[in-house]
């Protein structure tokens, strides 16, 4: 909750709300808090709390558009890591606090040509300063899982459009093809040589996906 260090005036959007147990802090210590919860008895159980600077929603929060927010606090299942960062990348917002895989943290500071560079980390390295706070051990946890943790900061450096979100996708899915073919293709007249569209550089990649 200290990697947070909100603000009176600021408002939160949470993403999972889950127990509540999270959102309660984030609710005391900041303006507002909008949390999102798709399960419909987490979400009936966080009704409970009433707590008045409060906005509870039982919605997929990664399929909302018209949000405002200054601050991002993800609490979600890991296989909602890619959707969190992709839908940011669209999002003007001031900072960003996430705990995420530690393997899908490493796949976020990837570099070109490593085992783990994918599509994500082209557009969270474009889009994001990361920033890694600590990581977070199995113990932590009740049920302990089978992975470790890492809690990130995110702090925005520009946006692109969901189109742009959907071509960077696209181009991996090409991801061994040389990327002058692929460019090519496209109608894009590029040289980058030998290399292959993995082996680009994130900037490279998001100003084909552009």
């Amino acid at each position: 909750m200290q990697a947070c260090v909100l603000g009176k005036t600021e408002t939160v959007c949470e993403a999972g709300t889950g127990t509540g147990v999270l959102t309660k802090e984030m609710c005391s210590r900041a303006g507002r808090v909008v949390s999102y919860e798709v399960d419909g008895q987490l979400f009936r159980q966080a009704k409970l709390m009433q707590i008045a600077n409060l906005e509870l929603v039982n919605r997929d929060l990664f399929r909302e558009h018209d949000i405002e927010f200054d601050v991002f606090v993800s609490n979600l299942p890991y296989s909602k890591s890619r959707d969190a960062f992709e839908w940011l990348a669209a999002r003007k917002f001031d900072r960003a606090i996430v705990m995420v895989q530690k393997e899908f943290a490493e796949k976020l500071c990837s570099r070109p040509g490593d085992k783990y560079y994918r599509a994500i980390t082209t557009i969270a390295s474009y889009c994001f300063a990361i920033e890694p706070l600590f990581d977070v051990g199995r113990d932590a946890f009740e049920p302990r899982p089978n992975v470790e943790s890492t809690v990130l900061k995110i702090t925005p450096i520009r946006r692109v459009t969901e189109q742009h979100i959907k071509n960077a996708n696209l181009l991996f899915s090409k991801r061994n093809k040389k990327a002058s073919t692929v460019a090519a293709k496209m109608g894009i007249d590029a040289d980058f040589g030998q290399r292959r569209v993995f082996q680009l550089e994130p900037a490279e990649i998001m100003g084909l996906a552009g």
